[in-house]
């Protein structure tokens, strides 16, 4: 598996891992000095080698005899304590600084070194080997669309797993793309050591997990703190509005030309010469330019979230911002559909574009958007011109670059749909498995996992995210700092489903180390009961 530093392990086990280092299964070399020995390790493992060529003991027990008939040795060659200590020590977790400038240690301290002798955390898992996962992905061969996170968030796993295992069912299945990657790579086998573990666990049931994903309840050395103990001051609004410059970014479909993404220079005559052609089945088609349809039909403020349909488990895809623009209802509506009609398609300059139906404009605010947070829309988020449809998911409803709109009737059902509306990619007539639903969905959003904060012993930190369900409002939230035994839970009745729930969550630790927050939101289904999540959002944090 990845390998970045020689493990010193002073336990009746080190001789295993010194003969594996000796013969090339440890991986790569040592930065981090090893304790001073008058011996070469390699004279070492042969002195302890026995005549069959077995490894033989290091410790001092007898090597003659029944093992039982020597039972009087184990207290003097058997105290584990102080080599547990000394194992701790030689093996701390490793620190690093992200790309925000913030501490992080992503593996939790522990009295044994449990977590980073027989865990190998800190060489397991997408960053022991990548800088960052938008990297991985900007790196490739051929072209793969990109999201970038505003929020101080690290991209993770889960974002990928939703493309490709859940909301893109054209796409490549992750489990196949990865492991041809890896396993014929040279930098994963030689320079890393890589392996089937350095990405995977091994669960209950003998099968593989995605080490990302499981390996918050793998580690030790947490501090846990019951709910009564922990006494979390938890609050929520749904007018946070998020700046400019913390609002992700998605790739076109095409690959983005300088002008989509230069947000430095914003060129008027692109706005005032843009086109928007309304066409199919309709009484009334036109072309008009964004000042005539701004100057015709007028332009609306509404404060509107973006939740990308392929955010991940607790990740920081997502934003809201306050945005103004021409009201989308009555540019269609000028338009003169046809009856029956039930069907549009927006689409940008790089071809993009979802069916959609007529009927959601009817119970949510759908704009051509022109200005977010009082500012001309920026590049980046689609200059001059961008569709959003309140409630709706991200890309799905969020066009940029919008140069059509095109009016359909569909008499099938499962054409006539987005994604989130119905639970999953899964068309209507079909019924989603549970794990393919990643929402509702909760995630923090001020700090990266695993962040390191100074000077928080006895005093409060906060710590700020979101919970949202697109179209489902949320009905509350819950959160745990003793591994999902017991929860601390803020009800949050008659949200908005337009716009987020920001919440924040007040808590004064009491004791330095590592703690492992579990965050789950419920969303309330048509029927008034509650969509309980498939997945629970993990979170660490370390205080000093």
């Amino acid at each position: 598996m990845p390998c970045k530093k020689t493990k010193a392990v002073v336990s009746t086990f080190g001789l295993a891992f010194a003969l594996a280092a000796s013969i090339g299964l440890a991986g790569c070399a040592d930065p981090q000095q090893a304790p001073e020995s008058t011996t070469d390790p390699d004279d070492e493992v042969i002195a302890n080698m026995t005549f069959d060529d077995k490894i033989g003991s290091k410790i001092g027990y007898s090597d003659e005899g029944r093992l039982i008939d020597n039972i009087n040795q184990l207290p003097e060659v058997y105290s584990h304590e102080e080599e547990e200590a000394v194992n701790a020590e030689n093996n701390p977790p490793e620190t690093r600084t992200d790309r925000n400038g913030f501490t992080i240690q992503p593996v939790p301290a522990d009295d044994k070194g449990y977590n980073t002798t027989w865990l190998d955390g800190d060489d397991r898992g997408c960053l022991s080997c990548h800088d960052t996962l938008e990297d991985s992905q900007m790196n490739q061969p051929t072209y793969h669309r990109l999201i970038m996170m505003g929020y101080p968030s690290e991209q993770s796993v889960q974002n990928c797993l939703m493309c490709h295992n859940t909301w893109q069912p054209n796409a490549n299945k992750l489990k196949d793309n990865i492991h041809q990657t890896h396993l014929n790579n040279d930098l994963f086998n030689e320079k890393f050591d890589g392996n089937c573990m350095s990405c995977h666990a091994i669960d209950d049931n003998g099968d593989f997990a995605l080490w990302d994903v499981v390996k918050y309840d793998q580690y030790k050395g947490y501090v846990n703190v019951s709910a009564e103990d922990a006494a979390l001051d938890v609050s929520y609004d749904q007018d946070t509005i998020t700046p400019l410059e913390n609002q992700f970014y998605k790739s076109i479909k095409s690959e983005p030309s300088e002008w989509t993404t230069d947000d430095t220079q914003i060129d008027p005559s692109v706005y005032e010469n843009w086109t928007i052609e309304l066409k199919g089945e309709v009484g009334n088609p036109f072309t008009m330019t964004l000042p005539e349809l701004k100057e015709k039909f007028g332009t609306v403020t509404e404060t509107l979230k973006a939740h990308c349909n392929v955010n991940g488990t607790g990740q920081a895809t997502i934003f809201q911002a306050e945005v103004t623009g021409i009201p989308l209802k009555d540019v269609i509506e000028y338009a003169q559909p046809n009856e029956g009609t039930n069907g549009y398609t927006p689409k940008g300059n790089d071809g993009f574009g979802n069916l959609m139906p007529l009927e959601c404009l009817e119970d949510a605010p759908a704009l051509l958007v022109l200005e977010v947070n009082g500012q001309t829309l920026r590049p980046s988020q689609g200059y001059p011109v961008a569709v959003w449809v309140g409630g709706g998911a991200a890309a799905a409803e969020f066009p940029k670059y919008v140069t059509s709109i095109n009016i359909t009737t569909e008499a099938n059902a499962d054409k006539l749909w987005t994604h989130p509306r119905h639970g999953s990619n899964v068309s209507p007539s079909q019924t989603e498995d549970a794990d393919l639903i990643f929402f509702p969905n909760a995630g923090v959003l001020n700090y990266p996992t695993g962040v390191v904060l100074e000077n928080q012993v006895g005093s409060q930190m906060t710590l700020e995210g979101y919970a949202d369900a697109y179209h489902e409002p949320i009905a509350k939230v819950e959160y745990s700092l003793d591994g999902g035994k017991t929860w601390t839970t803020m009800e949050t009745p008659g949200t908005d489903v337009n716009r987020w729930v920001y919440w924040r969550m007040n808590f004064t630790p009491q004791e330095a180390g590592s703690y492992h927050l579990k965050v789950r939101a419920y969303s309330q289904l048509e029927d008034g009961s509650l969509h309980e999540p498939y997945y629970t959002t993990d979170y660490q944090f370390t205080v000093k």
